[in-house]
């Protein structure tokens, strides 16, 4: 039965992004899945359901994938790293871009993605983090928000330098959890040096089955 779930969010993944989360009807991922309606609605109770599902699966795999290239590097880094790559996935992809939209706009999917994002600053950071959950979940709360701006200055008919705002938006993050300056100035430094191994994995996330 997992194969077939997994089929599904295959099938949806790949929908959203050639055609966008809008245009995506659960009667295409049906078609294009080959999996039954009432398999679908055993799994997933209805699109956005499925939505979430997927961005927490991607999520998931991205944060594998940050650990597996760059096991030697900082918790920092890795954070850093993690964040983005989804700065790098929406810059590269303007339905990838309208899908985080939908997901950023949905109360239910932005409370999800918050608290995975609070799951993972805790899982990357370790006991050095002297924050409580709840104020981990507030900073999250913060730097999701900072994100869902990022996408849309896309749609501003004045022009925003977005590399400029994604270092600011990490810059801002890592102090939030205490990283001192000296450390965020390295990290950011050491991001510049290996961006083309964060946009690779930006792009596995785009298009890997």
């Amino acid at each position: 039965m997992n194969g077939v779930r997994q089929r599904i969010l295959a099938t949806a993944k790949d929908l959203f992004v050639h055609q966008g989360y809008k245009k995506t009807t659960i009667r295409q991922i049906v078609e294009e899945s080959g999996v039954l309606t009432g398999s679908i609605y055993y799994f997933f109770k209805n699109k956005e359901d499925i939505f979430q599902s997927l961005v927490l699966s991607l999520f998931h795999q991205c944060n594998y994938l940050i650990g597996e290239h760059f096991h030697d590097e900082s918790p920092a880094f890795r954070y850093a790293a993690l964040c983005q790559v989804e700065f790098e996935a929406v810059r590269m992809n303007e339905l990838v871009r309208e899908t985080y939209y939908e997901g950023y706009t949905s109360p239910v999917i932005f409370e999800k993605i918050t608290n995975h994002l609070t799951e993972m600053t805790i899982q990357i950071f370790g006991d050095s983090l002297t924050l409580s959950r709840e104020d981990i979940f507030l900073r999250s709360l913060l730097i999701k928000g900072a994100m869902r701006s990022y996408v849309i200055q896309f749609g501003f008919s004045t022009s925003v330098d977005a590399g400029r705002y994604s270092e600011i938006c990490l810059r801002t993050a890592l102090e939030l959890l205490g990283v001192d300056c000296d450390e965020t100035d390295a990290v950011l430094e050491r991001l510049r040096e290996r961006l083309p191994e964060i946009r690779d994995i930006a792009n596995t996330m785009i298009h890997q089955q």
